[in-house]
């Protein structure tokens, strides 16, 4: 391109930023620097602060939903908080300097219509873009709460314009811009997966990364065995408790929050092999993959066909499991709500699920039936009020049944003059206990079980080093 060339595609730019010769029929059009990020696109481009307040609104061009495990088409991103959101206000109303960093946003590349202006280094181009008004709204990728801030900060000092109250606030935000970066993305899981590894503002929770990331294998498994559940997809949380609640709704479901995903997801990889060797996620990470990868090589299939296979046997036991055993067996029926569950039994803590999970997985090590196993786990003292008669320091109380110290804790209630089982902590320690107790009871109920209390197969799944546990009865 020659001088005369160049002079002119700026001029073109120029123009067009003025408002002057983007002629497309467009929700949004601007002027931008494009780049790469690999093998994705995206372009930068800078919006008066006026105009992202106006305009790149949720209301208006901008798109956001609350991550929805049963969507795989639909990106979706954190709850809001509106205390986060209301310090973002706070500050740009308050500050000289309102300065919100670089929001991103996300549209598929089939949507945008580009034009290059002007090269401008290796893989850098000055281009203009349009998002025609046939194209659908792109959806925030990180910033939701700098947009929800920012625009609620223009409404309060654009309420009253006449108003001193906010007369050098709505001076300093007329003359500021915001650098917004447009990814020419749409594949909800990387957009997910882009989110989890680059979000800073404020932590996302374990269970919100396990839903969303689709990256890590044992993320993979917990996703599918939480959609595919019958009983634990609607009871598995994931989001605030209010956003939840609304996303129930929308649906014509009623809020009933059970176990966390990141629970969900650390018993899945325990049915599937891991056990608890996984003292780190990086280890049980690791674990999966090699339990993966042999089963991929003997049933020459890919990585993700296993992963389809395995959860599909993990949510066929344990929707058994929760027709079976008590408590569970009341929520499937519509006979007990989640919080009456974890007020009247044992496994109502993430603790209790690691233990059926556990014994599942020694179940499926030892080659014995996991119906028959849950058969039996469901007549176990599940119950918080299933106590008996002990002596302690030569005082009678009364303790658990099976899971004393392990899954809960009893103690004497003054108030209302009864013994009463408690929570005993949700270390790794007591549930690993709790899981070695219940497959000893199992195995001295019933003799067809015995081989789950073999050295090799505790061993197997880290409940035992080599060289411990009870041997084989003859």
């Amino acid at each position: 391109m020659d001088s005369n060339q160049h002079s002119t595609a700026i001029d073109e730019a120029a123009e067009a930023l003025r408002g002057g010769s983007i002629t497309i029929p467009s929700k949004f059009e601007a002027i931008g620097f494009m780049s790469n990020a690999g093998s994705m696109g995206k372009i930068t481009f800078t919006v008066p602060f006026k105009e992202v307040a106006e305009r790149l609104t949720f209301e208006r061009l901008l798109t956001r939903h609350d991550f929805d495990t049963e969507s795989l088409t639909t990106p979706g991103q954190r709850d809001i908080s509106e205390k986060h959101a209301d310090k973002i206000a706070t500050f740009l109303t308050e500050s000289d300097r309102p300065y919100l960093g670089t929001l991103t946003i996300a549209i598929p590349e089939d949507q945008v219509k580009i034009e290059v202006l002007q090269p401008i280094a290796s893989n850098v181009s000055l281009v203009k873009f349009v998002v025609p008004v046939t194209s659908e709204n792109p959806i925030v990728e990180d910033g939701q709460h700098r947009v929800k801030g920012l625009t609620d900060a223009w409404r309060r000092v654009m309420q009253d314009p006449s108003s001193e109250e906010f007369s050098e606030a709505r001076e300093m935000l007329e003359k500021s811009s915001i650098e917004m970066t447009l990814l020419l993305e749409g594949d909800p899981s990387v957009l997910s997966t882009i989110f989890v590894k680059m979000a800073s503002t404020r932590p996302i929770s374990a269970s919100l990364i396990a839903i969303m990331d689709s990256s890590a294998v044992q993320n993979r498994l917990g996703q599918q065995v939480t959609r595919k559940s019958h009983y634990l997809s609607d009871r598995t949380t994931y989001l605030g408790a209010k956003a939840a609640q609304k996303l129930a709704a929308a649906k014509g479901r009623k809020y009933d929050p059970l176990y966390p995903a990141a629970a969900v997801r650390s018993a899945a990889a325990a049915i599937a092999g891991v056990g608890v060797r996984d003292r780190t996620p990086d280890q049980r990470e690791d674990i999966l993959n090699q339990i993966f990868e042999d089963r991929a090589r003997r049933e020459e299939k890919t990585i993700d066909e296993v992963i389809e296979t395995v959860s599909t046997e993990i949510v066929d036991i344990l929707d058994y499991a929760f027709t079976r055993v008590p408590g569970w067996k009341e929520m499937a029926a519509d006979r007990l709500t989640a919080s009456e569950f974890k007020a009247e039994y044992v496994h109502s803590a993430a603790a209790g699920l690691h233990v059926i999970a556990n014994v599942i997985a020694a179940a499926s090590v030892a080659g014995v039936d996991t119906r028959e196993v849950v058969d039996e786990l469901a007549k176990l003292p599940w119950r918080r009020d299933d106590l008996r008669e002990a002596t302690k320091d030569n005082e009678k109380v009364y303790v658990h049944q099976l899971f004393e110290d392990t899954l809960v804790r009893t103690s004497f209630d003054s108030k209302s003059g009864i013994w009463k089982a408690g929570q005993a902590g949700a270390t790794r320690g007591a549930y690993e206990e709790a899981t070695r107790k219940v497959i000893a009871t199992l195995a001295r109920q019933s003799p067809e079980l015995a081989p789950m209390e073999e050295v090799k197969v505790l061993s197997a799944l880290g409940l035992v080093t080599a060289g411990r546990g009870r041997p084989r009865k003859s």
